[in-house]
């Protein structure tokens, strides 16, 4: 074995050779993955950070459209309640849980509210939100008598 390859096997085995300092070949290694890790680090935080952010923002659009669709529902039952003669005391208050199809929303709302007689008033929708309406099952109860069972709510829309 020649005088470099003792030298060069010294290094990689981590031994001394004559003359040379102690080499640590393993710490050598970890320093430059640190390093490396440390210079990616930030170009791996911004797709997280991106997608944190995408999502805060489609959360917060997810919400407003939950919102849009909750008014109009709650406006179209009213309405629909007042031809009934029925007037409400509070309510309907709705809770959706709709998916967005394109320029509509579709699933389910369940509306609950009380009558100026103190009745409880219960509602539920399953169908389709548009700008061309409220298309699928509504049915109205209060207090036990369900009085609107329909396939629409009336004058409601969504323009998303």
């Amino acid at each position: 074995m020649t005088a470099n390859m003792a030298h060069i096997m010294a290094r990689v085995l981590g031994l001394r050779a004559r003359g040379d300092h102690y080499v640590d070949v393993t710490s050598e290694v970890r320093t430059a993955t640190i390093q490396r890790v440390r210079r990616l680090l930030p170009l791996l935080a911004v797709p997280v950070l991106a997608f944190a952010g995408c999502s805060e923002i489609n959360d917060a659009i997810d919400g407003s459209i939950n919102d849009v669709a909750e008014q109009a529902l709650e406006d179209g039952i009213r309405r629909q309640l007042d031809d009934a003669g029925i007037q409400l005391e509070s309510g309907p208050d709705c809770s959706t849980d709709l998916s967005r199809d394109g320029a509509s929303l579709t699933g389910t709302a369940d509306c609950g509210g009380t009558t100026v007689e103190g009745h409880d008033v219960a509602a539920e929708f399953d169908g389709t939100l548009s700008t061309s309406g409220c298309t699928g099952t509504i049915t109205v109860v209060v207090d036990d008598r369900t009085v609107v069972d329909g396939q629409e709510v009336p004058d409601c829309s969504v323009n998303l």
